[in-house]
């Protein structure tokens, strides 16, 4: 099942123009797409990150004040913490943890990144905040996205850490000029919902560039796109069978 951007593209080109992100977190045509991490959901990824992690409150806290800070997010009270946080935002602080250690066990301490579907940009925020406690160096950045979210990742990130040294792809050229080579891939609740015909573009024109991975997979079974995979099922479960974390 292939998931319809155009409404959620149209509204952050809105958004984008007016150059106003107040509220576009908990806007409807938004959290279609994103922002839409359930309290309950937000419990588990809590307790994973204090189970799993050497992540603690203060770091979590630290990186909800920031990523919570624009866009008015739905936030709910966890009784670990003292302040009412995004559960969405928990999703990224786990979500790193699982990427930066897969960098780590994979080699890439110092890493080329690309990202396949950034959102507003908030897991690249984090894999940048959390990086240091792993030994990651990230070398460089890449978001490839459609042109309208790309607007919307430049204009969030210049406001919440001005500066990173994010580079931005468009995402109709299906990384063919990205001219990174042995990148680390990361592809967050994006590639498994495109199209199957975009999905072979990518693998034509990108992943020849990419040597390791990471995805958080989802709508359709995992398939065979060129790497030795190793496949989880997601933990906590956020949409059924099919979500999978894959690791290659």
């Amino acid at each position: 099942m292939e998931i319809d951007y155009t409404p959620y593209s149209d509204y952050v080109g809105s958004i984008c123009d007016s150059k106003n992100l107040t509220g576009f977190k908990s806007n409807k045509h938004y959290s279609m797409i994103l922002e839409h991490v359930t309290q309950n959901q937000g419990q588990q990824y809590l307790e994973c990150i204090f189970s799993l992690t050497n992540i603690s409150k203060e770091d979590v806290l630290k990186f909800c004040g920031l990523n919570d800070s624009i866009g008015n997010p739905n936030k709910y009270k966890y009784d670990i913490l003292h302040v009412p946080v995004s559960a969405t935002s928990l999703r990224y602080i786990f979500h790193a943890h699982l990427i930066l250690s897969h960098m780590k066990n994979s080699n890439h301490i110092t890493a080329n990144v690309i990202e396949v579907g950034g959102g507003y940009g908030g897991l690249c925020l984090a894999l940048h905040h959390f990086s240091s406690k792993y030994g990651i160096i990230i070398n460089s950045y890449k978001i490839c996205d459609l042109p309208n979210i790309i607007r919307l990742q430049k204009l969030y990130l210049s406001i919440v850490n001005p500066a990173l040294p994010i580079e931005f792809v468009d995402g109709t050229t299906y990384g063919e000029r990205v001219d990174s080579e042995k990148s680390f891939l990361i592809s967050n609740y994006c590639f498994s919902e495109i199209s199957k015909e975009h999905q072979e573009l990518y693998i034509q024109k990108l992943f020849p560039k990419v040597s390791n991975g990471f995805m958080a997979w989802n709508i359709i079974p995992v398939y065979d796109f060129g790497f030795k995979t190793y496949v989880e099922p997601e933990y906590p479960n956020t949409g059924g069978p099919n979500n999978k974390y894959v690791y290659f």
